[in-house]
């Protein structure tokens, strides 16, 4: 076999892995929906708990979490897709530069689990 053909296998099965490695960094909160309004998009989340995963290069903020709600409300584009007493896992998205949490400026990726 070629050596550039052995080359090339290893470096896909190098790239593979390496993507395969890789946790995703951001803050979620994993609980059940307790509550669903439709009409609003509005989600209540009883929270089991909060997770923030970020580089071990970076610093390591608390972003406030040490008065944790039990609950926690949030607001979604696709209510009718989800039902109450679902277990979930909710990435927490931050897209503006202020050192705040304003629920009404956060976005929310909600994904179930089992």
């Amino acid at each position: 076999m070629p050596k550039s053909k052995i080359f090339f296998i290893v470096a896909t099965i190098t790239i593979m892995l390496i993507g395969c490695s890789q946790v995703e960094e951001g803050t979620f909160i994993q609980g059940n929906i307790t509550e669903i309004n439709e009409t609003s998009g509005d989600m209540e989340i009883e929270i089991e708990a909060w997770t923030t995963v970020s580089e071990e290069d970076t610093s390591k903020e608390s972003y406030g979490f040490a008065k944790k709600p039990m609950t926690q409300t949030i607001r979604i584009s696709n209510p009718e897709g989800y039902e109450e007493g679902k277990k979930v896992k909710v990435k927490v998205i931050k897209d503006y530069d202020e050192d705040v949490w304003d629920l009404d400026r956060l976005k929310f990726e909600v994904e179930e689990t089992n």
